[in-house]
């Protein structure tokens, strides 16, 4: 007998459990909200008790990932989640009446939820998942959005590789403040925090700190709450050194290197044109990244401008050089030889009256002698000795010009390359101090 009675009432327990269990499903609660019937119009409007009082929305946005940045567009793609909080009056029940369940998660679209606009879109959102909504027992309503959009910056590329950019994203709502107040329920640091840890994509850009910006705004004689979000963000410059400056570096060394070198005027500028169309095309592969609209040009373009300028001014320095080199005696050092000839026949023009004296009494003295010797007239080896005498004392004198002239090309090559040398380091330190600045 107690066998049975425990039988029995191990029974009628196992009943009463299984038809708490059966009580315990979402649907109920979907019936008690009255969710599926067409009476319920306040699950589908701004779920305020009172129309003048404006329902609080509590927003906050972590920083997931910065896509892209198009510096000839001046766009930035960015990955991010927005997570809204508001309270619904008109969605509550009581956790003991349904098993203790006190939260839901329903589709985006079961109740009202706030849309958000973002001020400096430029392209149509990207759908990357379905919203749902979190829904607790006592009218928490909140729901987390992802969202990868296109917005318009203005890109500062003045310091080029060497940037960093601040962008702004404006959220507000498509209500005015009578009837939604956006508010922000993180700070500052907390916003930097929690993008931090998020962060998904290590690319070329460096996300560095996020600033919220809280105000209202007046639009067509209303009110709206707004939030801005200053995103700063800093460029990874290693790949644009290795592909661009370093490259440029490399063939303005060579340019100074054939400069230096011992080889001939016309293979010098044979090779320095050649540097100078790579710089060309280096210079191209630079236009394709840079916008054309920038009022206050990067400084990486003065950089390229600057090297060109050099280069064109080592090529000009090496054709005066060959043309003064075919010339035998060219205008300087003519010029130079005629004040100096000057300057001689002032100083020595009464020793060359005396000198005139001597040798006219010497050509006197050898033609008496010529008389009186026993070959008379016929002797003829003075002026052959005379002409012999003329055209080594002609010859002397011109490979002493010659070698005059060498000196002084020498010279001016050796000043033309110290100048060009000092030129080059000048600009260095200009270039170097502005991208440190």
């Amino acid at each position: 007998m107690m066998w049975d009675t425990f039988l029995a009432i191990l029974t009628l327990s196992l009943a009463t459990g299984a038809a708490t269990e059966q009580l315990c499903k979402y649907d109920d609660i979907l019936q008690h909200l009255n969710i599926f019937s067409e009476k319920t119009p306040q699950l589908h409007t701004i779920p305020k008790e009172n129309w003048k009082e404006p329902l609080k929305v509590e927003v906050e946005f972590i920083l997931l990932s910065i896509l892209l940045v198009t510096e000839k567009l001046q766009t930035v793609t960015i990955y991010f989640l927005v997570t809204m909080k508001w309270k619904n009056v008109f969605v509550t029940w009581n956790p003991q009446d349904f098993c203790n369940i006190s939260k839901l998660v329903l589709p985006v679209d079961t109740f009202w939820s706030p849309h958000i606009v973002i001020y400096e879109q430029v392209d149509e959102e990207k759908s990357l998942s379905r919203p749902l909504l979190s829904i607790t027992h006592n009218g928490i309503v909140s729901t987390i959005q992802q969202h990868q959009v296109t917005i318009t910056c203005s890109l500062e590329m003045h310091q080029f590789p060497f940037d960093t950019q601040t962008c702004n994203m404006t959220i507000s709502s498509m209500y005015s403040a009578t009837d939604i107040i956006i508010l922000s329920n993180q700070t500052t640091e907390e916003a930097n925090k929690q993008s931090q840890l998020y962060h998904l994509t290590n690319g070329e850009w460096k996300f560095t700190n996020i600033n919220i910006i809280q105000y209202t705004d007046l639009l067509e004689q209303e009110e709206f709450v707004v939030i801005t979000y200053e995103i700063s963000m800093k460029r990874r410059p290693i790949l644009y050194v290795l592909n661009l400056i370093f490259p440029t570096c490399a063939l303005y060394l060579l340019d100074m290197a054939i400069l230096f070198s011992a080889s001939s005027y016309g293979d010098k500028i044979s090779f320095q044109l050649s540097l100078i169309i790579g710089e060309s095309v280096l210079a191209l592969i630079l236009k394709d990244i840079l916008p054309t609209s920038s009022d206050d040009p990067p400084i990486i373009v003065m950089f390229f401008i600057g090297v060109f300028v050099l280069m064109i001014m080592g090529v000009l320095e090496t054709c005066l050089l060959m043309h003064l080199k075919k010339k035998p005696l060219h205008p300087l050092l003519k010029a130079r030889k005629l004040l100096r000839c000057r300057k001689e026949e002032r100083t020595s023009g009464s020793l060359l009256h005396k000198q005139g004296d001597s040798l006219i009494e010497m050509a006197r003295g050898q033609e008496e002698s010529r008389d009186s010797s026993p070959l008379g007239k016929g002797n003829t080896e003075l002026p052959m000795l005379t002409r012999r005498m003329n055209a080594e004392g002609q010859r002397i004198g011109t490979q002493a010009e010659l070698q005059e002239c060498k000196s002084a090309l020498l010279v001016l090559e050796k000043a033309l390359f110290c100048s060009h040398l000092l030129l080059s380091l000048l600009f260095s330190i200009i270039i170097i101090v502005q991208w440190s600045s």
